[in-house]
């Protein structure tokens, strides 16, 4: 991998970053793209003040979009084809933005979004973020988050544990981003700072009285508050903008503002194809302006095709950072593009996949589904031929036409996915028994899906705590619900003895929560790394059960759930674990396949 030089500018006056993101906020989401209704006059300034990339391509997933942006890699390549699952953390080894710049000496933080991991070796922290005040997991309300957050009112999580935040998740955000330029205007180190909204991404709540102006002009609810939140955003943006001003920090700060994936519906603008998820222009194609006052000049932009590595490749290039060359790294450096060193873009390629297949089904069974190939102007999705230049909308296939085209595109495609898709095969674990993390707070977020029962309902089904309530609520009400389960794929950096605590809600929750919604009726805990299993009686009205194991070291797949609970013998998987090694082995690992625990 990567061994970085070090900085070629900073001499010179290499700019402090900052780096912008924005889900589920499409190219057409601003009012300078001509949206009808939607006014952004602090993005749309933001535009002109420096280069504005008209055709950038992101994934059609806001996972994918910031994994290429931090990696400047495709994200299958980094073993990243999912939104949750555990297949949406980075590898190990996979060199990361904030790493080459905490390595050049910069402050690194991140503030908001993340999404990429819970738990070593996969938090921000583990991958250069020095600061961080963050969400758990994509989306306030994540299973993985705080429990009990909203974007009204939740805790962001810093190094130092969740602390409380009062306010409307836009304002907090840009909020922290002000106090952290702030501290860095007055110790004078340069710094890279990663903000990533939350909003306009569900759940859509807005500030009160905010969305009554799309209400009135007949849009529909959840679409209406969807569109106040993106003019919230363009407010709370501008603030940050006017700290940087204030500080004066503007000339020396790298401003680079971009969108992660298309909207989650169509909103009637720029006349795109799809919206996300997508392969098509309008799941994928984003915003994203880059400004550096007096090095990058104003009012610049350009129609060709770039993709969002390329944004990684161009802010370690204008920052005079060179990290050593990547296998299968597909972005170009346009940072003399940028400056006007360089009078054109060079042409590329960029592939498109919607991942996302099952987590048992084998990456070459989805080859030919949901996928997209660009070349300049022509976008190949499926047998469908585009030329978005004149036909944006994708509503003619020219397949027929240019079928030279056409199949030198397919040709194309089967190359780059038989270059990449075998490194999402193997799954990256998270790390337990490192002193890095003593506890690992493990969620079925993160689930695979189950080995002991197949058809389950996995990870999808529970990702959100709205729906994790839901379903506990029926299920307190006397009500039977669907046969839930998964494993979490696992390494056990030391072998020892494990306290495992396995629950329906988390500790940490609400205790008159935990009450209604966790007690669990009398039955079993089950506990199997592969052959082996563990078994604990639980008494009814139990909200969690702990059991204290051996675990060898090395990679485990590891499935825990509790019978006695539905109806017909079958499982409910425990959707929360704790796991901390509190010693060694107490016995030799016998040669058997199945032990138990007595009841204590």
């Amino acid at each position: 991998m990567a061994i970085l030089a070090a900085p070629l500018l900073r001499g010179a006056g290499g700019p402090n970053v900052l780096v912008i993101l924005s889900g589920d906020q499409g190219y057409g989401e601003l009012s300078s793209s001509g949206h009808p209704l939607l006014k952004t006059p602090r993005l749309d300034r933001l535009r002109g003040e420096g280069m504005d990339f008209r055709r950038m391509i992101g994934s059609p997933y806001g996972t994918g979009s910031r994994v290429q942006l931090l990696s400047g890699l495709h994200e299958f390549r980094c073993g990243v084809s999912h939104t949750l699952g555990g297949r949406n953390l980075i590898r190990p080894g996979v060199v990361l933005l904030p790493e080459i710049f905490a390595k050049a000496g910069y402050r690194t933080a991140l503030i908001g979004r993340w999404g990429l991991g819970e738990a070593y070796p996969c938090r921000p922290e583990d991958r250069g973020f020095e600061d961080i005040w963050i969400c758990g997991g994509s989306a306030l309300g994540h299973l993985a988050d705080y429990w009990g957050n909203s974007a009204r009112k939740f805790r962001v999580r810093t190094r130092d544990g969740w602390k409380e935040r009062d306010g409307y998740a836009n304002a907090v955000w840009a909020d922290e981003a002000r106090r952290y330029l702030a501290l860095r205007a007055g110790d004078g180190k340069p710094f890279f700072l990663q903000l990533g909204f939350t909003a306009p991404q569900a759940p859509y709540e807005t500030p009160p009285g905010t969305a009554d102006r799309f209400r009135a002009a007949g849009v529909k609810e959840p679409l209406a508050s969807y569109l106040a939140l993106l003019e919230d955003l363009d407010a709370k943006v501008g603030t940050v903008l006017d700290e940087l001003d204030r500080l004066k920090l503007a000339e020396k700060t790298l401003v680079v503002f971009a969108g992660e994936n298309g909207p989650p519906f169509p909103t009637g603008s720029a006349n795109l194809k799809g919206v996300a998820g997508s392969a098509d222009e309008g799941g994928v194609r984003v915003p994203a302006f880059v400004r550096w006052p007096g090095k990058i000049p104003a009012n610049q932009k350009t129609e060709d095709l770039s993709g969002l590595d390329d944004l990684f490749e161009s802010i370690v290039g204008l920052c005079g950072l060179k990290p050593v060359a990547r296998d299968g790294a597909e972005g170009r450096d346009l940072s003399g593009y940028l400056i006007g060193s360089a009078k054109d873009l060079k042409k590329r390629t960029i592939y498109t996949h919607v991942g996302c297949w099952g987590g048992d089904e084998r990456p070459e069974g989805q080859r030919t589904i949901g996928f997209a190939v660009r070349e300049g102007a022509w976008v190949l999705s499926g047998l469908d031929l585009c030329d978005v230049g004149n036909d944006p909308g994708q509503k003619t296939s020219l397949f027929d036409q240019h079928q030279d085209v056409g199949t030198r595109l397919l040709g194309a495609y089967g190359v780059w996915w038989g270059g990449g898709a075998a490194s999402v095969r193997e799954p990256v674990r998270y790390v337990i028994g490192d002193p890095h993390q003593p506890v690992v707070k493990l969620t079925a977020a993160d689930w695979w899906p189950s080995r002991e029962v197949g058809g389950a309902m996995g990870a999808d089904s529970v990702v959100a705590q709205s729906s994790v309530r839901r379903k506990l609520g029926s299920f307190a009400e006397g009500g039977d619900i669907p046969e839930t389960a998964g494993l979490w794929k696992v390494r056990i950096a030391r072998e020892g003895h494990y306290r495992v605590r396995a629950a329906m809600i988390p500790g940490d929750a609400p205790q008159e929560e935990i009450n209604r919604l966790g007690q669990l009726k009398a039955g079993m805990l089950h506990l199997r790394t592969g052959k082996k299993e563990v078994q604990m009686q639980i008494v009814k009205g139990a909200t969690s059960a702990t059991l204290n194991m051996d675990l060898p070291g090395g990679d485990l797949d590891l499935e825990v759930w509790f019978s006695g609970q539905l109806v017909g013998g079958r499982m409910l998987g425990a959707l929360f674990l704790d796991i901390e090694r509190i010693g060694d082995r107490k016995r030799p690992d016998l040669d058997i396949d199945f032990h138990t625990v007595p009841k204590k």
